[in-house]
């Protein structure tokens, strides 16, 4: 049985707006990072990798967890709106979230900006685990790398 992995990756600016039912969270999310997870998870028959969005709205979320349409955050793109004692509070319980989980995986495939790196950062202090990073400036490279490291599972 293959080792289990994680991807972490934040949440896009791009929602689907229907159905207005809940549906999973990587599918209603639309950027470029969840189109590259909805297309190579299952082609390369993936079931070993699980993948985890950081959210501001929303803190910590599963990508099967059904979510409804939320306005995104309108600032320029990978800000955030929080203020620091609300980044810290949500930081809090993320990492919370991540300690009770973290173990159970041999790596971390970590695709966040900078700005959303704040809402988990020091994850790395709280696991054993290998932790990859996406390599890159911008949404087209750390796109293609994250591509590249899920076709070398």
């Amino acid at each position: 049985m293959p080792e289990r992995k994680l991807v972490i990756v934040s949440a896009s600016s791009s929602i689907r707006k229907e159905p207005d039912e809940a549906i999973p969270a990587i599918e209603r999310y639309n950027g470029i990072y969840f189109r590259v997870l909805r297309k190579y998870l299952p082609k390369r028959n993936l079931s070993n990798i699980d993948v985890l969005i950081v959210s501001e709205k929303l803190g910590l979320v599963w990508s099967d967890d059904k979510i409804t349409y939320h306005v995104p955050h309108a600032g320029k793109w990978g800000s955030l709106s929080l203020d620091d004692v609300s980044i810290r509070k949500l930081r809090t319980e993320n990492l919370e979230k991540l300690r009770k989980i973290v173990n159970r995986y041999s790596e971390i495939y970590v695709n966040v900006g900078v700005k959303y790196l704040r809402l988990i950062e020091g994850f790395e202090k709280i696991t054993t685990c290998k932790v990859t990073y996406a390599t890159g400036r911008g949404l087209g490279p750390k796109a293609v790398h994250m591509k590249q490291w899920l076709i070398s599972q």
